[in-house]
């Protein structure tokens, strides 16, 4: 079954592909960067590199049921 068709939360971030945002995950962690895409309940983040502490650009996905909110990075 796809619960996350029913995700609001999910349907609404699409409109933001290819912007930057902030997500806070259910259990509290932040993730920055571009949103790629919304696919198969999950949404991919393109995070940019970090100098300290060190961290390689990375792609990230997170389950769209582990989002409790996003918030969209204005220029």
């Amino acid at each position: 079954m796809f619960f996350c068709k029913k995700d609001c939360l999910c349907k609404l971030m699409e409109s933001y592909e290819g912007q930057d945002i902030s997500i806070r995950t259910k259990s509290g962690d932040i993730i920055e960067g571009e949103l790629e895409k919304v696919k198969c309940c999950a949404v991919q983040i393109l995070e940019d590199e970090m100098i300290s502490p060190f961290l390689e650009r990375r792609l990230t996905v997170v389950r769209c049921e582990a989002i409790e909110s996003f918030s969209v990075i204005l220029p």
